[in-house]
């Protein structure tokens, strides 16, 4: 079993930046099957940007996906991406506005047809 984290504005798309997404979406996945398991949700913070700002949002980010294999989102900066590698979870950028569920089930087709070196060892592990 792998956990994949969905970022989404309105918990249907793949349609958020991992660093300001409003939702977090997760869905486990089996072999044969993929469910939802919980959606985490994150207060907007409005008012001026500051790194310290910045550095907790996704640090909060970062710890509600601990335990997930695969970030999807629609963008994510590098020291962020860098940050979830360093966690073992892999993220997945996507531009199209992305429904979850069509997310879900592409890759639950890609790992039934061809998976990546990464995404087969990620099942026969049991994930992260």
């Amino acid at each position: 079993m792998i956990k994949v984290a969905f970022c989404s504005e309105d918990m249907q798309h793949v349609d958020a930046h991992f660093a300001l997404s409003s939702n977090i979406v997760i869905y486990e996945f089996l072999p044969a099957s993929f469910h939802w398991v919980k959606t985490k949700s994150f207060k907007s913070q409005t008012g001026q940007e500051t790194e310290t700002i910045n550095e907790r949002r996704l640090a909060e980010r970062i710890e509600a996906i601990q335990d997930c294999d695969i970030l999807y989102c629609s963008q994510i900066g590098s020291p962020a991406a860098a940050r979830l590698i360093n966690h073992n979870i892999f993220p997945m950028q996507t531009k199209e506005n992305l429904l979850i569920e069509e997310a879900a089930c592409r890759l639950q087709r890609m790992f039934h047809k061809n998976p990546p070196h990464w995404l087969e060892n990620k099942f026969q592990r049991g994930g992260a």
